[in-house]
């Protein structure tokens, strides 16, 4: 049985106890706080970044050689840039302007190298052949412009017009001996980008200068399987009318349907089942499944 002193001391031991432990909690907050204070104090956070006074001025060129390549026209070319004269520059900012007729009438006049890339890696081939420019194109290569060299985005020419499904210019730079196997620096041929662009007169026209259909690109795919990623039946039927078959694998051993459900392309899928295509890979039904399921929650 405890005394009445031992009674009244254990209030008071209790309320020692209290503050031991209030004074512990303190003391391993205070650390924190104290992080969170030099924090936002840290001279050397972005937000709050302040050149020190000490650093000597910038005297010479900024040393950017690094980034060299880039404005070769990316990893697609290490050759050395050539100096842009003025000349040139002012007809690049004629073709990015699309003044193609002051354009020629400048071309005509000048005897500047056709092969000169700009800043960005383009050429005026390219450039002119990605906007569908016939004229432009036939006086670039009348100057001696090369028709496969690499310009803008790293495309060949020849794949510049496919991208924009310019036939004509296609027609013209075949007809220089343009190459149908010389890939982009993307890994794409250019009837693997007539295809995927649903272009069908530069699709025919690359079929009949003898472009291999089943060539694979950089992800393995064939002309027909881009067509279908890109949901283009009437590519498909035409690559499929150059010999193609239906269920022709790709490099992964996938066919058309599984690029259809790749690409999202409901149409393209049920006109493939429709002939008979069928899924080879578990992963093709798992796309097809989660398509289906999104068509019926579509409102």
């Amino acid at each position: 049985m405890l005394s009445r002193h031992s009674k009244g001391l254990r209030p008071l031991s209790f309320l020692v106890m209290s503050l031991t432990l209030v004074s512990a909690a303190v003391a391993q907050m205070a650390p924190l706080s104290q992080m969170a204070t030099q924090a936002t104090r840290d001279v050397n956070e972005f937000s709050a970044f302040e050149r020190p006074a000490t650093e000597p001025p910038r005297t010479g060129p900024l040393d950017d050689a690094q980034f060299a390549v880039l404005r070769q026209g990316g990893p697609w070319s290490v050759a050395d840039v050539q100096p842009v004269s003025a000349e040139v520059r002012a007809l690049f900012v004629l073709a990015r302007q699309g003044d193609w007729p002051k354009l020629v009438e400048g071309l005509k006049a000048s005897r500047a190298n056709p092969n000169v890339r700009d800043q960005d890696g383009a050429t005026l081939l390219t450039l002119s052949a990605r906007a569908g420019n016939l004229p432009a194109v036939q006086e670039l290569l009348r100057r001696g412009a090369a028709p496969d060299q690499r310009g803008l985005a790293g495309h060949t020419p020849l794949a510049a017009a496919a991208v924009g499904g310019h036939d004509l210019v296609a027609r013209e730079l075949l007809r220089m001996d343009a190459r149908t196997d010389q890939a982009s620096a993307n890994g794409q041929l250019p009837l693997h980008l007539a295809a995927r662009g649903g272009h069908t007169r530069v699709v025919r026209v690359l079929l009949k200068a003898q472009a291999e259909p089943l060539v694979w690109n950089r992800e393995g795919r064939h002309a027909l399987a881009e067509a279908a990623l890109g949901g283009s039946i009437p590519a498909m039927e035409m690559i499929i009318t150059a010999g193609v078959p239906l269920n022709a694998p790709d490099r992964h051993g996938l066919n058309a349907l599984h690029a259809a459900a790749l690409g999202e392309q409901a149409v393209a899928v049920a006109w493939l089942q429709q002939r008979g295509v069928l899924v080879t890979h578990p992963l093709t039904s798992v796309m097809l499944q989660r398509l289906a399921e999104g068509l019926n929650t579509t409102p």
